[in-house]
C-alpha cells in the first residue's frame, strides 16, 4: 500500500514539474532580438521600452512578452489551423473575411475603429498639440513639415467590411475626428480617404483583396507617395516662396509589373496576383547607408534607423521621415527624389529637436498607420509635453 501511495506522489510530483515547464519554458526562450518584423501577423512585434516603477509602462512589458515568447508563431499557425479544421471557415485571429472575398485584419482595436467606437480623444488632443509644437518649431527653421497617415484598408473598402458588424453614424471615425482638429490648429497634414476611395471606385486596386491587407499594395503605396510629394510642395511654396526644387513623384520612373503572392497562412492555399514598382536604371543608384544612431542621437530601444543616398535624385535635398511600415517598406518611392533621405521610427518622436538639428534636412514628414491609434500610439505619454 505504501509503495502505491509512494508511486502516485512521485507521478504527482513528476506531473507538476512537467506542468510548471510546459508554463514557463516559452517565458525563458524569450526572444531578446532588438527588431523583429513577423511575416506571420503583418507587423513588426513590440519593442523594449524599459521598465518603470511606477507602472505606466506595465502594458508596454506584457505585449513584448506577449509578442517574443518561444512558440509564438507555430502557436499561433496550430490555432488557425485547429479552428478552420473545425469549422471550416476562415475565422483565425489575423484575418476575418468580409464581402466578395476581400480579407481585413480582424483585431479588436480595427473592428471597433471601423465601427467609430474607438475615438480617443485624450489621444487626438496631445498628437495635436504635440504636431502644431513641432511645425511651429520647423516653421522658425525654414523647414516643410507634413504630418501624413497610412490608411487601413478599411477607410478606403469600408463597403467590403463584414455585413455583421455595424457602424455608429451618429459619430466621427478617428481620421475624420483627426482631420478636423488639424484644420482647427493649422496643421498641414495629407490623409487621403478621399482621393483613395475616388481611385479604389474606378478600379484601381491600391489594397490588395487578401494579401498583406495590413499595408496598401505597390499601387496604393504609389499613390500615397505622389500625393505626400505634392503636399510638400504646396507647403514648401507657403513656407519658402518656392517650391521649384522639391520634386513630385511620376509614374514615369518605375517600370510597372505584376508578381504572385501568398498569403502567409498555413492551411488555406491563397494567391494573389499582385501590382509592383521598380525603379527604372536611370534612378536606381540610390544606396543604403548604415545608420547607427551616430553622435548624440538617443533614441527610442528596438526602433529601426535608415539612411538612402542616391546620387540620381531629381534634387539635392534631404527628407527625414518619423514613421512606420508603411513608409520604411518603401524605399524605392523616395530615392528618385531626394539625395538623403533618413528613416526612423516615429517612437523616437521626443527626439525630434536632436534629430533635426543634428541631420538638417530640408522636408521632415511625421507619419502614423490607422492602425497605431488603437494600437501602440497610446504609450506615447509624452505627445503633449514636448517643447521646442
Amino acid at each position: 500500500m505504501k509503495e502505491k501511495i509512494t508511486v502516485r506522489k512521485t507521478a504527482d510530483i513528476i506531473f507538476s514539474i512537467l506542468f510548471v515547464l510546459l508554463i514557463f519554458i516559452p517565458f525563458l526562450g524569450l526572444d531578446t532580438t532588438p527588431v523583429i518584423d513577423s511575416k506571420t501577423e503583418n507587423r513588426r512585434m513590440q519593442g523594449w521600452e524599459g521598465y518603470s516603477i511606477d507602472g505606466s509602462k506595465n502594458a508596454v512589458c506584457e505585449r513584448y512578452i506577449e509578442d517574443r515568447v518561444l512558440f509564438r508563431n507555430d502557436a499561433v499557425k496550430l490555432y488557425g489551423d485547429a479552428i478552420y479544421a473545425l469549422t471550416g471557415e476562415f475565422t483565425e485571429d489575423m484575418h476575418m473575411e468580409g464581402k466578395e472575398g476581400e480579407l481585413f485584419p480582424a483585431d479588436e482595436g480595427y473592428v471597433r475603429s471601423y465601427q467609430h467606437l474607438a475615438v480617443d480623444d485624450r489621444l487626438l488632443s496631445d498628437l495635436t498639440t504635440y504636431l502644431t509644437a513641432t511645425d511651429r518649431y520647423l516653421k522658425d527653421k525654414g523647414i516643410v513639415f507634413v504630418f501624413t497617415t497610412g490608411l487601413d484598408k478599411k477607410s478606403v473598402y469600408p463597403e467590403y467590411m463584414p455585413s455583421y458588424l455595424n457602424v455608429d453614424e451618429s459619430r466621427k471615425g478617428i481620421m475624420e475626428e483627426l482631420a478636423k482638429r488639424l484644420d482647427e490648429a493649422n496643421v498641414p497634414y495629407m490623409i487621403p480617404v478621399e482621393e483613395f476611395t475616388k481611385t479604389q471606385r474606378s478600379g484601381t486596386r491600391i489594397y490588395n483583396q487578401a494579401v498583406d491587407v495590413a499595408h496598401w499594395n505597390a499601387e496604393g503605396a504609389f499613390l500615397g507617395m505622389k500625393l505626400l510629394s505634392k503636399k510638400i510642395r504646396e507647403e514648401a511654396d507657403k513656407r519658402c516662396g518656392s517650391s521649384d526644387t522639391f520634386p513630385v513623384l511620376k509614374r514615369g520612373m518605375y517600370k510597372i509589373g505584376n508578381k504572385e503572392r501568398k498569403l502567409d497562412f498555413s492551411v488555406l492555399d491563397i494567391t494573389e496576383e499582385v501590382p509592383t514598382f521598380k525603379l527604372k536604371k536611370k534612378f536606381k543608384k540610390g544606396v543604403l547607408q548604415d545608420f547607427d544612431f551616430p553622435g548624440d542621437l538617443i533614441h527610442a530601444e528596438g526602433v529601426y534607423a535608415q539612411h538612402y543616398i542616391s546620387d540620381n535624385a531629381v534634387s539635392d535635398k534631404t527628407l527625414l521621415i518619423f514613421g512606420d511600415s508603411f513608409i520604411r517598406e518603401r524605399p524605392e518611392y523616395l530615392l528618385p527624389q531626394y539625395r538623403n533621405v533618413y528613416t526612423v521610427g516615429r517612437q523616437n518622436y521626443m527626439y525630434m529637436k536632436t534629430y533635426v538639428e543634428t541631420l538638417r534636412p530640408d522636408v521632415v514628414v511625421f507619419e502614423v498607420a490607422e492602425r497605431a491609434f488603437v494600437d501602440d500610439l497610446y504609450n506615447y505619454t509624452e505627445l503633449a509635453d514636448i517643447s521646442y
